[in-house]
């Protein structure tokens, strides 16, 4: 990520070697890990620990009032993160994911504890796909521990980031569920929460396909 001598060099041999330290303590340093006070239900970090008003607002929503149980993001969007997300996630840098595999998975196994967890990725429109060459969220879910399954579909739609709160809230559901899900607890599994709208959607989708609660892990909250 950096130009020292010390920064780790990003290949498809250290990808899948047994490394984890795999980036210098100046970029280490870089990343914001959220501590303190947060949002109880979206991890969204603020002066106290009570609920935000956005999670109010999603609440008083009939449509997607219960959907999900709660949101756990592992690091803050700052600059330094916004940069090295856009390198993994639209440059193609597939091996970064690795720097953030020993916070990302301490941080699920102190969150999530459960043992009968189902782990859902949030898939990506068959095009984005194909731009990208790669799934971020997938590879992200790949290195936790637990069961994970791919029962989600999504088609194509323009970019969430892309849209206002209210064009998001009235874009129809473009998640659809391959499979029943089985009787567990249900984690979605994404790259970063901006409104939950992402989130919410496909928990939505699940929920009407019989799942019974669901949360989400997430990197980064923005």
């Amino acid at each position: 990520m950096c130009e020292g001598d010390n920064s780790a060099q990003f290949t498809w041999t250290t990808l899948f070697s047994n490394e984890t330290d795999v980036t210098c303590a100046d970029c280490e340093k870089k990343f914001e890990l959220i501590t303190g006070d947060t949002c109880p239900k979206c991890s969204r970090p603020q002066s106290d620990a009570t609920v935000c008003d956005d999670c109010k607002k999603w609440e008083m929503d009939e449509q997607y009032k219960g959907t999900l149980h709660r949101n756990i993001s592992v690091y803050a969007y700052n600059d330094f993160m916004k940069e090295v997300l856009a390198q993994y996630k639209f440059r193609g840098d597939v091996a970064l994911v690795k720097v953030f595999q020993k916070k990302w998975t301490a941080a699920f196994q102190h969150h999530f504890p459960e043992k009968d967890l189902l782990l859902v990725p949030i898939p990506l429109g068959k095009d984005r796909l194909y731009e990208r060459g790669f799934n971020q969220t997938l590879a992200l879910t790949e290195m936790l521990p637990g069961q994970f399954a791919d029962i989600l579909t999504k088609n194509e739609t323009v970019k969430q980031s892309k849209k206002s709160r209210h064009e998001r809230l009235r874009t129809e559901n473009s998640f659809e569920v391959k499979q029943p899900p089985p009787e567990k607890r249900i984690v979605l599994i994404d790259d970063i929460y901006t409104t939950g709208t992402t989130i919410r959607m496909a928990a939505k989708r699940l929920k009407e396909a019989g799942a019974t609660e669901i949360s989400s892990f997430t990197l980064v909250r923005s």
